[in-house]
C-alpha cells in the first residue's frame, strides 16, 4: 500500500514550488501592470470619494440656494423685502459671498425696467446692498435669464469676476423665482468662492495622504484638481494656477506637445471618465477623472507613477524572500509532522470497515486531538448510537408535518371564507353582474378582492400584496378589513387608498407592500370613480377590449406621504369591466413565456356574452391551457362587474 503521508507531502512541495514559480515571475514580470490594477481599483475609490465631497459642498449651495429662494418667494411684496430676505438668508448661510434676484422686466415698476437687487458680504463680514442693473447690462438679453424664465432649469456657472470691482473669483449657482400662482418671475443666483472649494479639496487630500499613509515630506504626492467647463483651474494645491491659468497653458516642464496630456483635458471637457498614463511638470503620473453632475466640471487625481509601482517592488521582493525561506522549512518539517498527523486514519479506517459491515458497537480508536481527525471518530461515534434517534425523530417530524398541513388547511379555509361568494348580492339588485375568483399558489395567498353596496354605490376592490404564503395573507386580511371598514364612511376612492397605505406604512417593519385599485360605481348614473395604487390596469369590454387609463401610483406601504390621484368615468349599460392581479398576465409555460396582456384582450375579444362569470371561467381556462405542466408561480385572482343600468 502506499504511504498517504508520502503522497501528500510530495505534492505539497510541488504545489508551493509552482506557487514560487508563478508568483516570481507575476512579481517580476508584471508588477507593473499588476500595481496599476491595485492601484486602478484604489485610487478609482478615491476618485468616487473626491467627486462625492464635491458634489457634496455644490449639494449644500443648492440646499441653501433653495433656501435663500423660499425666502424670496415668501417677500416679494416690495424691493425692501426682497433686500432684507435676502440678507436674512446670506446671515444664515456663511459659506455665501453673495446673492442676487433678476426680475423680469417692470415687475417692480417703480424700480425702473430692470431691476436686480443684491446683497452681498465684504471681507469684514458687513452685508451691501446693490442694485446690479444698468442699461449698458441688459440683463434680459442673457441667454440664461431667457433660459430659466421658459424652462425653470437650475445651472451652475463657471467661475466670474464679481461686479463691485473688488476682483474676487466667484462661483453661482442659478434658479428660478416664482411668484403665489407658480409663475417665473426672476432668476435668482447665489455665489460662493471657489477658493472655499479649493480648500474643502485640500482637506481631502489630506484625508487620503494620512489614510495611505503617505508622508507630508514625500518628493511626489498625490493630489487632486478641479476644472471648469473652459479648462481653467479651479482648485489646484499651486494657488497661483487657480483661476489664473488654463489646463492646457500649464505643464510645467513636460513636453509642449504632449499629446496625451491635451488629450485627457478634452476628454475631463466632454464629461469623460477614466484613467490615462501622461507626463506632468516632468513626472510620469496617472490622471484619474470624473465629471461633475450638472454643472459640466470635471475632477481629476494626479498619481505619481512612482507611487504606484514603488510599494509593488518592495512587497513583490518580500514575498519572494518569505517564500524561499517557507519552502525550506516545509522541505524539512512537512514529512514528519505528517505522517505523525494521518497516522490515527489507519486506525479509524479498520473500525469503520466494521460498522460498514453494521457491527454498530464496534469500539473506535480513542484519539486525543480535537481536530479534523478527532471530529471523524467522533461522528462515526455518533452514528452508531443516533440510527435509533433518527428513526424515532422522522416519526415526529412526519406527524408534526400532517399537523402543520392541516393548520394550513384550515388557515385557507378561513382566507377564503373572508372573500365575497354570493355574486347576486340581494334578490332586488338587477342593474349589474358580478364575479370572481381566487387561486392561491400555496395553501393561503396575498392576493385579495372584495366588493359591497351601500347607498346605490358599488363599493370594490382588488389587490395584490408583495410575496407569497402565510405573512402575505396576514397583511391581505388587514387590508381586505381596513377597506370593509373605510367603505362604510369614506365616498372617494383616492382617501380610501390613503387610508390603507397610512396604515400599512405604520410599523412596517417587514417592509412589505400591495398594489391595490379601488373603485366606487354609482349604480343610478353609471359613474365609475376610481385609484389605482400600482395595480394592473383593468380591461374594459367594448366594441373592442381595451385596457382602462390609470395613474400608476406607488403601492400601499411604500411611502406614507404619497398624495393618490382618483379617476372617473362613466360606464353605459352593458359595458364591462375586469380587474386581475400579475398572475394572470405573469403565468408562465414550462418555456418560461408569459400569457401577457395581448392574450388577456384576444381571450376577452372572443367572448360576446359580456358575462362576468363567463369571462372569468374563458381567462381562466385560456391560463390553465397556456401554463400546462408548470407549476403555478403566483396567485391568481380575478374580479369582473358588468353594469346593467337601471331597468
Amino acid at each position: 500500500m502506499h504511504s498517504f503521508a508520502d503522497r501528500l507531502t510530495r505534492r505539497i512541495l510541488l504545489l508551493w514550488i509552482l506557487m514560487m514559480s508563478a508568483v516570481a515571475a507575476v512579481v517580476f514580470l508584471k508588477t507593473e501592470s499588476g500595481m496599476t490594477g491595485l492601484s486602478d481599483a484604489h485610487y478609482a475609490d478615491v476618485l468616487d470619494l473626491t467627486n462625492e465631497k464635491v458634489q457634496g459642498i455644490l449639494r449644500s449651495v443648492e440646499v441653501s440656494a433653495v433656501n435663500v429662494r423660499e425666502g424670496v418667494e415668501r417677500d416679494l411684496s416690495s424691493p425692501d423685502a426682497v433686500y432684507a430676505s435676502l440678507e436674512r438668508e446670506l446671515g444664515l448661510n456663511a459659506h455665501l459671498r453673495g446673492c442676487a434676484v433678476a426680475f423680469v422686466a417692470d415687475y417692480f415698476p417703480k424700480e425702473g425696467h430692470w431691476f436686480e437687487p443684491s446683497v452681498s458680504r465684504r471681507e469684514d463680514g458687513n452685508m451691501v446692498r446693490r442694485q446690479l442693473s444698468v442699461p449698458e447690462q441688459n440683463y434680459h438679453d442673457s441667454p440664461l435669464f431667457n433660459l430659466t424664465l421658459t424652462t425653470g432649469t437650475d445651472v451652475w456657472l463657471d467661475p466670474h469676476l464679481d461686479r463691485d470691482g473688488a476682483k474676487v473669483m466667484l462661483c453661482s449657482y442659478s434658479l428660478p423665482v416664482h411668484d403665489p400662482e407658480g409663475r417665473i418671475v426672476a432668476v435668482l443666483r447665489v455665489e460662493a468662492s471657489p477658493g472655499w472649494l479649493a480648500g474643502q479639496m485640500r482637506e481631502i487630500d489630506r484625508i487620503v495622504h494620512e489614510r495611505d499613509r503617505i508622508p507630508d515630506d514625500a518628493e511626489h504626492q498625490p493630489y487632486s484638481f478641479l476644472l471648469d467647463q473652459e479648462g481653467d483651474f479651479m482648485a489646484h494645491p499651486d494657488a497661483d494656477r487657480m483661476l489664473e491659468k488654463s489646463y492646457f497653458d500649464v505643464n510645467g516642464q513636460a513636453a509642449p506637445r504632449d499629446t496625451s496630456y491635451v488629450h485627457i483635458g478634452h476628454a475631463m471637457l466632454a464629461g469623460g471618465k477614466g484613467r490615462e498614463k501622461t507626463v506632468i511638470d516632468g513626472i510620469p503620473s496617472y490622471v484619474y477623472y470624473a465629471p461633475i453632475d450638472k454643472t459640466g466640471w470635471s475632477v481629476g487625481i494626479v498619481v505619481p507613477l512612482s507611487a504606484v509601482l514603488s510599494p509593488g517592488l518592495q512587497q513583490g521582493l518580500f514575498i519572494l524572500g518569505m517564500m524561499l525561506l517557507g519552502m525550506l522549512l516545509i522541505a524539512l518539517a512537512s514529512r514528519l509532522m505528517i505522517r505523525r498527523t494521518v497516522q490515527p486514519l489507519q486506525y479509524l479506517a479498520r473500525s469503520a470497515k466494521e460498522v460498514a459491515k453494521g457491527d454498530f458497537n464496534t469500539p473506535l480508536p480513542e484519539i486525543r486531538h480535537q481536530d479534523e481527525i478527532g471530529m471523524l471518530r467522533d461522528s462515526f461515534a455518533d452514528m452508531q448510537t443516533s440510527l435509533a434517534d433518527y428513526v424515532r425523530e422522522l416519526t415526529a417530524t412526519t406527524a408534526q408535518k400532517a399537523s402543520m398541513e392541516s393548520e394550513l388547511s384550515i388557515a385557507r379555509e378561513i382566507q377564503m371564507s373572508m372573500l365575497p361568494t354570493d355574486f347576486t348580492l340581494s334578490p332586488q339588485r338587477d342593474d349589474l353582474e358580478i364575479y370572481a375568483c381566487l387561486t392561491p399558489a400555496k395553501a393561503v395567498g396575498g392576493d385579495l378582492y372584495d366588493f359591497l353596496v351601500r347607498d346605490g354605490r358599488l363599493y370594490f376592490c382588488i389587490g395584490d400584496v408583495s410575496g407569497k404564503g402565510v405573512p402575505s395573507a396576514l397583511v391581505m386580511s388587514i387590508i381586505s378589513t381596513q377597506f370593509r371598514s373605510l367603505s362604510s364612511t369614506e365616498d372617494k376612492p383616492e382617501k380610501i387608498v390613503s387610508a390603507i397605505n397610512a396604515s400599512s406604512k405604520d410599523r412596517n417593519e417587514t417592509m412589505m407592500f400591495a398594489t391595490l385599485f379601488v373603485g366606487i360605481l354609482d349604480l343610478e348614473t353609471g359613474v365609475l370613480s376610481y385609484c389605482n395604487a400600482g395595480h394592473n390596469a383593468p380591461v374594459l369590454t367594448g366594441k373592442e377590449p381595451g385596457f382602462l387609463k390609470v395613474e400608476s401610483n406607488l403601492p400601499v406601504g411604500v411611502e406614507t406621504a404619497w398624495k393618490y390621484k382618483g379617476q372617473q368615468l362613466t360606464l353605459t349599460p352593458g359595458k364591462t369591466i375586469l380587474l386581475y392581479t400579475d398572475g394572470l398576465t405573469e403565468a408562465e409555460d414550462t418555456n418560461h413565456d408569459q400569457f401577457g396582456e395581448r392574450r388577456i384582450l384576444d381571450v376577452l375579444g372572443k367572448e360576446k356574452t359580456g358575462a362576468p362569470e363567463t369571462m372569468v371561467h374563458a381567462l381562466n381556462d385560456a391560463v390553465h391551457g397556456f401554463v400546462g405542466a408548470a407549476e403555478q408561480s403566483d396567485d391568481l385572482t380575478m374580479l369582473a362587474i358588468r353594469y346593467l343600468g337601471k331597468k
